[in-house]
């Protein structure tokens, strides 16, 4: 008994751990400076010179009754940004244009 529940949280952990990365795809990781962040973007979905733009959930509170309990989201674009390296299979370097705020956890798509 000990040994299966002990097996169970071991195969839950990995589970986990495998679906982290796949569920930060495109978003800033680390922020580097006001300019400059890590994002999981990495080889074979960007290359040194791809212009990306940086987007955030802008949730506004509206009736609850009317939109059943939710609170609606709209994709908004933050501004534009070039990959400057890619570092390896999962991320790379964005340096982001003047005046574009964003934070890490702000998600970034190549157009």
């Amino acid at each position: 008994m000990k040994f299966s529940k002990v097996m169970g949280l071991g195969l839950m952990f990995l589970a986990v751990s495998c679906a982290h990365h796949s569920i930060m795809r495109g978003s800033v990781a680390m922020k580097v400076s006001e300019t400059e962040a890590h994002v999981c973007l990495g080889k074979g979905e960007v290359q040194e010179g791809d212009r990306v733009t940086a987007f955030y959930n802008d949730c506004q509170s509206k009736d609850v009754a009317d939109n059943r309990g939710g609170t609606p989201c709209v994709k908004a674009e933050l501004g534009k940004g070039t990959i400057t390296k890619v570092l390896n299979d999962h991320y790379s370097v964005v340096k982001f244009d003047e005046g574009v705020k964003f934070t890490e956890g702000t998600f970034v798509e190549k157009k």
